[in-house]
């Protein structure tokens, strides 16, 4: 007979697998001792990784940018500090650089969903808004990104590759401007998107 499947005891598996395994912890059953308020305590804290990643890949693309157009260190410092100081969730672009080089870029943590190497349709959703928002600008923001070279950052995992990979495959409109950066590409054009992947 097939044993039933125990929704419970699957999640605290889960939660106490991780915080054994994933943070060093001893071998306690974590989730039996945590009530209603340690839970939503627990909720909040995890509600920010998002923005952990987000944080993590942009750092990481100010140092590719800085190495790949060859910028100062003046200039790279500044660039990380307009990531470090700007608030999560703010207005405009993740990262936009008035000068010497004008560039914009948008940072996606997206990982496909359930495992695979497609995202789900709201992930596609929000990667278009995002290339059109490079391409023909935004509301909360005053850029006119006409002048700026355009980039879309993703965390470089091949499951995240693949499915950037199918989604521009499939896209409906603006294809042809979406450039795939490998080492030999040059970054010149202001009227593409220049995805990149970086790792953390």
């Amino acid at each position: 007979m097939k044993e039933k499947f125990d929704r419970e005891h699957h999640l605290q598996d889960r939660l106490n697998s991780f915080l054994k395994q994933g943070l060093g912890l001893p071998n306690k059953d974590y989730y039996s001792n945590l009530d209603v308020d340690g839970f939503l305590k627990l909720k909040s804290i995890l509600s920010g990784i998002n923005n952990i990643f987000t944080l993590k890949v942009s750092l990481a693309f100010a140092y590719w940018i800085t190495r790949r157009l060859m910028l100062n260190q003046e200039i790279a410092n500044g660039i990380i500090s307009q990531i470090t100081e700007t608030k999560p969730n703010a207005n405009g672009y993740d990262l936009e650089i008035s000068e010497p080089v004008k560039f914009i870029a948008e940072v996606k943590c997206n990982v496909p969903i359930n495992a695979g190497t497609v995202y789900g349709s709201a992930q596609k959703t929000g990667i278009d808004k995002d290339i059109q928002a490079l391409i023909n600008g935004k509301s909360k923001s005053s850029i006119n990104t006409d002048g700026y070279l355009k980039f879309m950052v993703f965390l470089d995992k091949p499951e995240i590759r693949n499915a950037t990979e199918h989604f521009v495959k499939n896209m409906t409109s603006e294809k042809e401007r979406i450039i795939f950066v490998n080492e030999n590409t040059s970054i010149e054009s202001t009227e593409n998107v220049y995805v990149i992947y970086v790792g953390i």
